[in-house]
Formats: C-alpha cells, structure tokens, sequence
C-alpha cells in the first residue's frame, strides 16, 4: 500500500482543477479520461500513482485507465516507473514534460511536410484548397518555429528550467 491520496483527498478545488485539464483535454481530441489522468497528475501526492490508485481517485475503470495510461505513455505525456521491490507500476508525468511537448514539435512539422508533399503528388482537381492550406501552414511552422523555439530555450535558460 503507498501513501497516494484516497478518492476523499482529493479537496475539491484539486478535483475542480482535474476536471478542467480534462474538459480542455476533451475540446483538444484527447479523451475526458485521458484529460482527468492528465490532471490528476499534475497535482496528486504521491507524484507516481498505480494504476489501481489513478481509477479509484477518479472513479474510472480500470480497463479506461490502462487504455489511457497506454495512449499517454504512446504521446510520451505519462511514464511508467519502477520503485525498488515493488512489483506493481506507478505512473507519472515525465519531469519537464510539458517542455519536452513543445520541444518536440519538430518531429511533427517535419511530418507534416511529409504529408503536405505527398498530399499534391496525389491531390484531386476539386477542392485543391485541402493540400494547399496544410501546405502553407506548415510552411508558417517551418519559418516561424526554429526562431520561437530558440526564443522558448532562452526564456528557460533565464528561469532556470
């Protein structure tokens, strides 16, 4: 047993908040349960939670948790981790996460550029506007993002992340 808060620790302006990172999650196309994981760890204590202790607190299955535990850990937005001999997994967000989010949106302005240039290789007569505005959003990124992310490193540097 691990000291994690039980479903009635959690204060209600904790859940309140774990329901508004899941509500923003939800409108973004992550799920609600995802977004409510998501938000719970951001502020439960222990940091690291089984999967056990996330669907009781949240009142989720535990098939939904798995699942979304799963789909976080595939985003790199939850790890799993290992406590010296304890047999079970504890769950928790990756130190500096966030930053590490945004830092990897190369990866997928490059594979955006993939998909715009082999979209015009294929794009149909009609409604060309489909490839052509993935196509020039991606050239905005590919301008703008080095310059923003130099800028996000300096601000870290700075704050001292």
């Amino acid at each position: 047993m691990t000291d994690a808060f039980t479903p009635d620790a959690l204060t209600p302006e904790r859940l309140a908040y774990v329901e508004r990172v899941a509500d923003y999650w939800q409108a973004g196309g992550l799920g609600h349960a995802a977004g409510a994981i998501l938000g719970y760890l951001t502020v439960c204590e222990p940091a690291a939670q089984t999967q056990a202790e996330i669907a009781s607190a949240l009142g989720l299955s535990a098939g939904t948790v798995s699942t979304q535990l799963r789909t976080l850990a595939g985003v790199e937005m939850v790890e799993k981790v290992r406590r010296m001999g304890v047999r079970t997994h504890f769950y928790q967000l990756p130190q500096n996460m966030w930053v590490r989010l945004i830092g990897s949106e190369d990866r997928r302005i490059a594979g955006m550029r993939v998909l715009a240039d082999e979209g015009r290789a294929v794009m149909p007569e009609t409604r060309r506007d489909r490839i052509a505005s993935l196509d020039q959003m991606v050239r905005f990124f590919e301008h703008e993002w080095p310059q923003l992310s130099a800028r996000l490193e300096e601000f870290l540097r700075k704050e001292g992340s």
